[in-house]
């Protein structure tokens, strides 16, 4: 399978854990998981491997999530780059889970969180390369546009 199929894949199902995990927080911390009268608090924006050279929307302030898979045991990892009006607030990588049992060399996914401070359309862009390469190659890329709006 090549390397962009398996980072959808693995890109899914991060995307589908973080919604879990946010839910199960949201429920922790007093929030409810189904309606109620209360007004709801927006639900994160999630980009994955899939949104590759999309064009999305974002109001300034608006805080947007972007995972991607990535193995540091290839010596491979995302250089993200945010253009001006955007901030990247958060950066984790997470392991792949260790149950039923570990596996060596396995990857994981690699999760940002940007902010859009600007109005105007805004670049989002990440190489998956070896840093110590001379060459420069990337084994994929990732491009997001972002049309911020007052």
């Amino acid at each position: 399978m090549e390397l962009r199929a398996r980072m959808r894949i693995a890109a899914c199902v991060a995307a589908l854990g973080l919604s879990a995990v946010s839910a199960t927080l949201l429920v922790a911390c007093g929030g409810t998981a189904g309606s109620s009268s209360a007004p709801s608090s927006p639900v994160p924006v999630v980009y994955t491997a899939a949104d590759d050279g999309a064009t999305v929307e974002a109001s300034v302030g608006e805080q947007f999530t972007v995972t991607l898979e990535e193995n540091p045991t290839t010596g491979y990892s995302w250089d993200m780059i945010a253009g001006p009006g955007l901030t990247q607030v958060g950066d984790k990588f997470v392991a792949p889970s260790p149950s039923p049992s570990p596996l060596m060399g396995a990857g994981g996914t690699h999760l940002w969180v940007f902010r859009a401070d600007e109005a105007g359309t805004l670049t989002l862009t990440g190489r998956y390369v070896r840093p110590w390469e001379e060459d420069g190659k990337s084994a994929a890329d990732f491009s997001l546009t972002i049309v911020s709006i007052d």
